[in-house]
């Protein structure tokens, strides 16, 4: 063998410690003590999960519990799985929201959600970068770095396969949140014949959304004669808190790994997420990268999900969305003209601020903003008919939305200005249905109102269309694409009739 400066170190080396090689010299050695251990612990309990955190920079111990119905007849090796896959989920940010160089230290298996967990990080980077707003250096590099010098470990443990009933596809689990998109899919489920049950996970970070929803749980299922599962998650506790993102990007996951003993009971064959056409929007930032908001709920993503359950399922259990073809404008357009009742019911705030405290819908936040002029686009009174407190077509208001020269403010998908046309369409169709409120009246002497008028029947077509998508379970396609197309159909020309009243 050749000798080299390397070759020729490792022997004076070894000769110097009796033929042992001093791993503490070596350079890698010396790189590799610079993690810090933090020892993650994931145990099953009497109800549920419970995760034991102990380190310098963290320590601290969460649980979560089902319903005693729900987890006593989950088989012990499933919940041997789940343990092993909810702890890592729940846990991988933390390098991300600790800004360390971290050794992950699991007592548990090597979880089926490992790789996919890292996809979603990658994925994530670019938003990651562009949300922190250059805090952590002026591009990607010193977050990527986080993600790649930290590492994970967990025990040797003995493989042992899940069991699994033979399920029934039309049994399936809607992860619920009262929202527009979680209600669509409701709807179009119970009308094909579908058997839904309904889960909503509070968050503790959602501490105002809580108080609403509990109302809105109780007054539908009275109302709907409709059970909704409600589950408190202290495991949230780990995510980041306020308009942070760091552990928000594994949230679908989480709920879809937490809904997998719901499946066992229920026999379900599906879990049904609400993924909309909008989740696959994405943009290029100053670097080129490809930057997209919530990669966690795009087309790709959901498959890859349902690569996971059918993992922890022996093949039984599905991850799927009806709603891959649609963007938001259509789909509470079809709430509108299918399910008008469900209206009543709906809550997609962000309820991160004071002003939600008191308030079903804070008109403190971007998505609260959006909601409000897509509503009115369609006729619907948003005080009225869906619970808002305040006007938002008022001026103190106009930093929320998209259209008056600035991206909007706060966090959220909002914040990434990728949906500036969709709120071109709805201002137009606000001014066309007499709406003469004071933004909406800024809007109307502003160039943005020429462009929406020229690239109507362009932006109608778009947001007011049943887009082409593969994810929706091929034994109920055509039935759900038919009433989503019949639907729209009428909604286009409600919009253009708009149009020629005008001239």
């Amino acid at each position: 063998m050749k000798e080299t400066k390397e070759n020729a170190d490792f022997s004076n080396e070894t000769q110097k410690t009796g033929g042992k090689f001093n791993h503490k010299l070596r350079k890698w050695r010396v790189w590799h003590e610079r993690d810090i251990p933090v020892k993650i612990n994931g145990i099953t309990i009497k109800k549920g999960v419970r995760i034991k955190i102990s380190s310098k920079p963290l320590s601290t111990d969460l649980s979560i519990e089902y319903p005693n119905s729900i987890w006593k007849d989950y088989p012990e090796e499933n919940k041997v799985k789940l343990v092993d896959n909810i702890t890592y989920i729940f846990t991988a940010h933390l390098p991300f929201l600790l800004k360390e160089t971290i050794r992950l230290e699991y007592n548990t298996g090597y979880p089926h959600a490992y790789s996919w967990a890292n996809q979603c990080f990658m994925r994530f980077l670019p938003a990651y970068w562009y949300l922190c707003k250059g805090k952590r250096g002026t591009s990607v590099v010193p977050i990527l770095k986080t993600m790649l010098n930290s590492r994970a470990q967990f025990s040797e443990t003995k493989d042992v396969p899940p069991k699994f009933p033979e399920t029934i596809d039309e049994n399936i689990i809607i992860p619920f949140t009262f929202g527009k998109d979680s209600f669509l899919t409701y709807n179009i489920a119970k009308e094909i014949g579908l058997h839904p049950t309904l889960v909503y996970f509070n968050e503790p970070t959602e501490e105002y959304a809580r108080k609403h929803k509990l109302k809105l749980i109780e007054k539908f299922s009275e109302k709907e004669n409709e059970k909704v599962y409600y589950l408190e998650n202290p495991l949230g506790n780990l995510r980041e808190y306020g308009e942070g993102w760091f552990g928000w990007e594994l949230a679908l996951t989480s709920w879809c790994l937490l809904s997998l003993p719901f499946a066992y009971k229920k026999k379900a064959g599906y879990i049904v997420f609400s993924n909309e056409a909008s989740c696959n929007e994405f943009f290029y930032d100053k670097d080129n990268l490809k930057v997209i908001p919530d990669y966690e709920q795009s087309e790709q993503a959901t498959e890859e999900l349902s690569i996971l359950t059918q993992a922890l399922s022996e093949g039984e259990v599905y991850t799927t969305t009806f709603l891959q073809g649609l963007h938001e404008l259509a789909i509470l357009s079809i709430l509108k003209k299918r399910y008008p009742k469900s209206l009543k019911y709906l809550m997609s705030c962000w309820a991160e601020t004071e002003p939600a405290k008191d308030k079903r819908w804070c008109a403190d936040c971007s998505k609260c903003a959006r909601i409000f002029v897509f509503l009115s686009a369609l006729g619907i009174n948003p005080m009225k008919e869906v619970g808002y407190k305040d006007n938002m077509f008022m001026p103190e208001f106009e930093r929320l939305y998209n259209v008056f020269g600035k991206t909007a403010a706060g966090t959220g998908f909002d914040s990434f200005g990728i949906n500036r046309d969709e709120q071109l369409l709805t201002f137009y169709l606000t001014y066309l249905r007499g709406n003469r409120d004071l933004l909406v009246v800024k809007f109307a002497e502003s160039s943005s109102f020429k462009e929406a008028e020229s690239r109507f029947d362009e932006l109608i077509e778009k947001y007011f269309t049943l887009h082409e998508e593969f994810i929706t379970p091929p034994q109920w396609k055509e039935r759900i694409d038919s009433i989503f197309s019949e639907t729209l159909e009428k909604v286009r020309e409600e919009a253009k009739a708009l149009k020629k009243s005008l001239k």
